[in-house]
């Protein structure tokens, strides 16, 4: 099997990408031996790591077995129905191939840091799968409660400083977990039979998710612009986390001593060199509340962090910031121009500690479930966010409307994530520091494949020291 995929092919189950998932990088004369055969309905194919030394790479999708009948020749792209003309392919498909063709113009599949095989019967034999992502259900590769051995390998961008693999006994990165790490010293990793583990680690046939964490280091600057909030002991206390290591600086931006701000330590958030930070982690109102606004000399810095690859987090809100003017507006309002609003627009409105949900997007990025289990009706919200931009990916949302409580933003290469946790006091920061904690893993492993101070963006092309990365 190669380690480095000119093509990497997701084949669906349904249309519109829905039902089971296979994962392939490499040629396939039965897809009987994937549990695929004559069931495939619409495809993704990817430009691989491996693309660029041969760029004329496409897909050959074989009417029989051995590749054989006829065929579907495809260049990377997303196909989401194959049984319509032109294609007329659908639930037809017994073998696969890749073979060189004109030049395409793909979609990228991101970072592999490694390549996960595995299998439903012992000695790696019988149904393989490959994964190569997160998978958060493995229902959705059709290999749930199945899996009897699995081969690790390195990928194209294993991190240097290794990486271990989470298999879990239920979906959603929920239950017992089994730990594969694959170190620095190693090129792959292989258990032929998981009843062969100790009792205690048996994981024979109840795999249902899956959770790949890079190991790195990472800097995280600590914006305060209210002083109740109880966020940076926490942050500070967590300088190792799963293999992650962290590094923090914080630095307090509200100089009205009025408005529970410091008069003595305060500095303006534009005097900070935001590039020498892997995550920005906004604390409870700390862009500005009660009619200020802290932030207003850093807007666009902020926001061109995020579009190079940098990650914003950001607490609960305050929407009272900008008074109201008496003639058009009457109510006080949200400002947060350190979002890209002119584009995606969003606002914060004034609410109050409510019950929340989970949807699945939020489920599927594990910020809930790991490292800890999240109990979110215990934790204390605040004012929660309102947008209709589909741009803005709900995580969680409030019980009572719907209205977003959590949400994540893709721009230019980074990620703005927010979650409207109250911390303005003790009870409530101890409250939220299992999210805390979750959340500085799930940015941590958002950083790795984004952040520019990141090895994998090319800034650093050696395996560098703790030190090193933390400069």
């Amino acid at each position: 099997m190669t380690n480095m995929p000119r093509l990497i092919v997701e084949v669906f189950e349904h249309v519109n990408f829905h039902g089971r998932k296979v994962t392939l990088i490499d040629s396939i004369s039965n897809t009987a031996e994937i549990g695929a055969q004559d069931i495939i309905s619409s495809i993704k194919i990817y430009k691989g790591p491996g693309f660029n030394a041969s760029p004329n790479y496409k897909a050959i999708f074989h009417e029989h077995e051995n590749y054989r009948g006829q065929r579907l020749v495809l260049a990377p792209g997303f196909y989401p129905n194959i049984h319509e003309i032109p294609y007329n392919f659908g639930d037809a498909i017994t073998a696969i191939s890749f073979s060189p063709s004109a030049h395409p113009t793909p979609p990228e599949y991101g970072a592999v840091p490694v390549i996960i095989e595995v299998f439903r019967d012992v000695d790696f034999s019988g149904q393989r799968s490959i994964i190569m992502r997160d998978v958060s259900s493995m229902f959705d590769i059709g290999m749930n409660d199945t899996i009897s051995s699995i081969r690790i390998q390195r990928g194209p961008s294993f991190p240097f400083r290794g990486c271990h693999v989470i298999f879990y006994e239920h979906v959603n990165f929920e239950g017992r977990r089994l730990n594969l790490n694959l170190s620095t010293q190693e090129f792959q990793l292989a258990i032929r039979n998981l009843r062969s583990l100790p009792h205690s680690q048996s994981f024979s046939d109840i795999i249902s998710s899956v959770k790949i964490v890079p190991s790195g280091a990472f800097r995280v600057l600590i914006v305060v612009g209210d002083n109740l909030t109880g966020e940076p002991a926490v942050l500070e206390s967590l300088t190792t986390v799963e293999g992650l290591e962290f590094q923090f600086t914080t630095v307090h931006i509200n100089d009205n001593p009025d408005n529970r701000g410091d008069a003595n330590n305060a500095i303006n958030l534009s005097s900070v060199t935001l590039t020498e930070y892997d995550i920005i982690w906004f604390t409870w109102f700390a862009t500005g509340h009660d009619g200020e606004y802290f932030v207003e000399d850093a807007d666009a810095a902020i926001q061109d962090f995020v579009r190079k690859g940098g990650i914003v987090w950001a607490s609960a809100m305050d929407n009272n910031i900008t008074p109201p003017d008496g003639v058009h507006t009457t109510e006080p309002s949200w400002r947060g121009d350190w979002l890209p609003v002119d584009r995606h627009p969003i606002t914060v409105v004034n609410s109050s500690d409510c019950n929340l949900k989970i949807i699945d997007d939020g489920q599927k990025t594990g910020l809930f479930t790991w490292p800890h289990k999240i109990n979110v009706d215990t934790l204390i919200t605040d004012d929660h966010w309102v947008t209709t931009d589909p741009s803005y990916r709900k995580l969680a949302v409030r019980e009572d409307n719907g209205d977003a409580v959590s949400v994540q933003l893709q721009w230019g290469e980074g990620y703005y994530v927010a979650f409207a946790v109250d911390t303005r006091d003790a009870y409530r920061t101890a409250i939220a520091k299992p999210l805390i904690e979750n959340a500085l893993c799930y940015l941590a492993n958002l950083a790795w494949q984004t952040s520019p101070r990141q090895p994998l963006k090319g800034r650093y092309r050696t395996q560098q020291s703790s030190f090193a990365m933390f400069r």
